[in-house]
């Protein structure tokens, strides 16, 4: 157990050697052909010596492979770690170095309770990386989502909190019958409108900027609302708030979706959202993770009947709820 506490005191000397190889290019450069580290160093414009320590040490993390002094990357590695590949993780990677200098206080916000976050929250180029990191992750969870919740019977989605309408392109996508309509900040739209674009969608993916705290979502408009990895960002009583809206926006039969993060009945578990509870006292003014209770609870609240959950993976599910 010693060498268990030990490592945890060590643990981010691997995450920072992950941002490096990410942001210096590493995995871009060593997908085609293995490299020496010699060669390396000169395509990357970094100091011999140093890269080799790098790339011995993405060695040892499992992220390359090294054979007579030629690195290359694991297939996963290339997968997931190349710009441009479908499943390109990059950006969440690079999200999560963003929060590097937060975590370092959360001595700080655990003494006062409050958020540490200044001034780097409406930084445009911070927005810009975590909606590319909100881009990259979804691509990846909406497959799961896709398998797990059938939207064929559905015409008119709400995407609450859409963010750069990644669910929404891949749910229509999936579904020739279906329309959706990314609602969210002004800021967040423009970048959803790019994607939009990108993927020809602009028919069937329409959008509405708005704040839902503020505003109503509409009168009996859709027949599903959808609402990823938003309720983390809020406490109870607001979550009840828009679920609310939510409930009034819907037709009757209606359903709302609400996909995030997690925590089992101890509240301690799984390790992910646990740690992520901590990210949001870090980063918003009132956000938690919450457990599949938690949830059914507020849509019970909010009027909806019939509250189920459905577990996506080991981090994340679905918590279903359907207006009568």
């Amino acid at each position: 157990m010693l060498d268990h506490i030990e490592e945890l005191s060590w643990a981010y000397w691997k995450s920072q050697v992950i941002f490096a190889g990410v942001e210096l290019g590493v995995f871009d450069l060593l997908t085609e052909r293995s490299k020496s580290s010699i060669e390396t160093a000169q395509e990357l414009g970094t100091n011999p010596r140093a890269t080799e320590m790098l790339l011995n040490a993405l060695v040892s993390l499992g992220l390359l492979k090294e054979t007579n002094g030629k690195y290359e990357n694991k297939a996963y590695t290339s997968e997931y770690l190349v710009r441009g590949r479908p499943l390109y993780q990059g950006e969440r990677i690079h999200h999560m170095h963003n929060l590097w200098d937060r975590w370092a206080r959360l001595q700080e916000a655990v003494r006062t309770g409050k958020s540490v976050v200044g001034d780097t929250v409406t930084d445009p180029k911070r927005l810009e990386d975590f909606m590319a990191s909100m881009h990259s992750s979804g691509t990846k969870k909406v497959r799961l989502i896709v398998k797990k919740f059938s939207l064929k019977s559905f015409k008119n989605l709400l995407d609450l909190g859409g963010g750069p309408g990644v669910y929404s392109i891949e749910f229509v996508r999936a579904n020739p019958g279906l329309t959706a309509t990314v609602f969210d900040l002004a800021d967040n739209i423009e970048v959803a409108k790019r994607c939009i674009k990108e993927a020809g969608l602009e028919d069937r993916v329409l959008t509405r900027v708005g704040n839902c705290l503020e505003v109503g979502l509409g009168h009996e408009e859709y027949d599903v609302v959808f609402v990823s990895n938003l309720v983390h960002i809020y406490a109870p009583e607001t979550n009840i708030g828009i679920l609310k809206k939510c409930y009034e926006a819907l037709e009757s039969g209606g359903k709302v979706v609400i996909h995030d993060f997690l925590l089992d009945s101890s509240g301690a578990g799984p390790l992910f959202p646990a740690l992520f509870s901590l990210c949001m006292l870090l980063g918003t003014c009132e956000g938690a993770s919450y457990g599949k209770k938690d949830l059914e609870t507020w849509l019970l609240k909010a009027g909806f009947k019939r509250p189920r959950a459905v577990r996506l993976d080991k981090d994340s599910g679905l918590v279903i709820g359907e207006k009568q």
